[in-house]
């Protein structure tokens, strides 16, 4: 026997669903900001809300990391409403911004920001990747990653 549900049961949890996706994210995004600030990507920077939202997609969506510029840029390009290669060249420039301003060689005293110390200037998914990492370290439970 097929349990079939109708329209309405399909619609009215797929809308559950895209409500958690966005409270997590939300979550996500109030957990990252100040280690992004504090690492001195200044908010003025587009690269600063292309950045965020990387991380926050990688987080919701691990299995696409492999593949960034083909399934996470563009992804945050069409939210944002501009190019793969406009947001590829925004967060390489909050990088480099916050490498110029010494905050990815470590902030003494913090120990979260361990995983956010580089000896060279790190890719933008190197970066991704650290910012992720950190958020799944210290909040994970807290948050539910």
């Amino acid at each position: 026997m097929m349990l079939m549900m109708n329209d309405e049961v399909v619609v009215e949890k797929a809308e559950s669903v895209e409500k958690e996706h966005s409270a997590l994210a939300r979550e996500i995004e109030f957990r990252l900001t100040p280690y992004l600030y504090q690492l001195g990507i200044p908010p003025h920077v587009t690269g600063y809300s292309y950045l965020r939202s990387a991380v926050v997609e990688f987080l919701l969506n691990p299995s696409e990391m492999r593949e960034i510029t083909k399934t996470i840029y563009p992804r945050i390009a069409l939210e944002h409403g501009t190019t793969v290669s406009a947001v590829e060249r925004a967060i390489r420039h909050a990088i480099a911004a916050a490498w110029n301003n010494g905050g990815l060689r470590g902030i003494k005293g913090d120990p979260c920001t361990a995983l956010l110390t580089f000896r060279r200037k790190p890719t933008n998914k190197g970066c991704i990747t650290a910012f992720a990492d950190m958020i799944r370290l210290v909040y994970g439970t807290a948050i539910g990653l």
